[in-house]
C-alpha cells in the first residue's frame, strides 16, 4: 500500500511511464509511414484516375488517388499533433517536407516505371485544379521540400535556445527549478527578470536574466548554470521547456 501510494504521490510511475512513451512514438511512426504511403500514392497513380462527368458541370470517380491528398492532409495534421512533443517547433516544417518528398518521390516512381512520360501533364483535381507537366510539379515539389526543411531547422534552433539544451547536454550546465521577479523591458518581446532558484548544495541565487516577455506567463522557469559558479550572470539563463519545472 505504501509503493502505491508513493507511486500516486509521484505521478505517473517509471515503468508506465515508459509504456506510454513507446505508444506515442509507436504512433508517430505509423502516422509518418500513412503520411508518406497516402502522398506517395496520390502522384504514383494521378494518371491512373479517370474522371467520368454526367454533362451537368459534376464529375466523380471511384479511385482512392483522387482524394489522396485530402487523406495526406489529415494524415499530416495528425502526424504533426502527436510528433510536436519531440520535435517541438520543427514539427511543421517537417511534417510538411515528408509530405511533399512522398509526393515527388511518386511522381518519380511514375516516370520509373513508365506510368507517365515528362510530356505529360497532369493535376491533383480535387486539390490543385491546375494541368501541369509533371517536370513541373517536380521543380515545385523539390522547392518545397527544401523550404519545408528550412523550416524545420529554423524551428529546431527556436526550439534548442528556448530550452536551452545545448547548454544543458553538451556545456555541462546544471539545472533547477526557478520563478523570475521583477521586469525591465528591454523592447517588444524581451526583458531583463531576477531568476531565483537554488544550486546543487542549496545555496540560494538570484541572477538578472534576460528572457523573453512570455516567460512571465510561466509560474516556474529552468535555471540553467555553471555549476562551478552558479552566481554567474554570464553563464545563468533561464529555459522555457515545454512543461513547467517542478518546484
Amino acid at each position: 500500500m505504501d509503493g502505491i501510494r508513493q507511486g500516486a504521490a509521484g505521478g505517473v510511475p517509471r515503468r508506465a511511464g515508459w509504456y506510454v512513451q513507446t505508444l506515442r512514438l509507436t504512433a508517430c511512426a505509423l502516422l509518418a509511414w500513412l503520411v508518406w504511403q497516402v502522398w506517395h500514392l496520390s502522384t504514383y497513380e494521378a494518371a491512373d484516375v479517370v474522371w467520368v462527368c454526367d454533362g451537368t458541370g459534376s464529375c466523380g470517380t471511384d479511385h482512392f488517388a483522387s482524394v489522396g491528398p485530402f487523406a495526406g492532409i489529415a494524415a499530416a495534421i495528425g502526424l504533426g499533433i502527436a510528433a510536436a512533443r519531440y520535435l517541438h517547433r520543427s514539427a511543421p516544417g517537417a511534417v510538411v517536407a515528408l509530405s511533399a518528398w512522398a509526393a515527388l518521390a511518386g511522381w518519380q516512381d511514375a516516370l520509373a516505371d513508365g506510368k507517365v512520360t515528362r510530356a505529360d501533364t497532369s493535376a491533383w483535381f480535387l486539390l490543385v485544379p491546375v494541368e501541369l507537366p509533371v517536370p513541373t510539379w517536380l521543380a515545385v515539389l523539390r522547392w518545397l521540400t527544401a523550404a519545408a526543411l528550412a523550416g524545420a531547422c529554423c524551428g529546431a534552433f527556436s526550439s534548442l535556445y528556448r530550452t536551452a539544451a545545448v547548454a544543458r547536454f553538451l556545456r555541462g550546465r546544471a539545472c533547477a527549478p526557478g520563478t523570475l521577479e521583477g521586469w525591465r523591458s528591454l523592447g517588444r518581446r524581451h526583458g531583463e527578470a531576477d531568476l531565483l532558484f537554488a544550486d546543487e548544495r542549496g545555496v540560494r541565487h538570484r541572477v538578472p536574466v534576460v528572457v523573453a516577455r512570455r516567460a512571465l506567463t510561466r509560474e516556474t522557469v529552468l535555471a540553467v548554470y555553471d555549476p562551478a559558479r552558479p552566481g554567474d550572470a554570464a553563464r545563468t539563463r533561464a529555459a522555457l521547456p515545454r512543461k513547467e519545472a517542478k518546484p
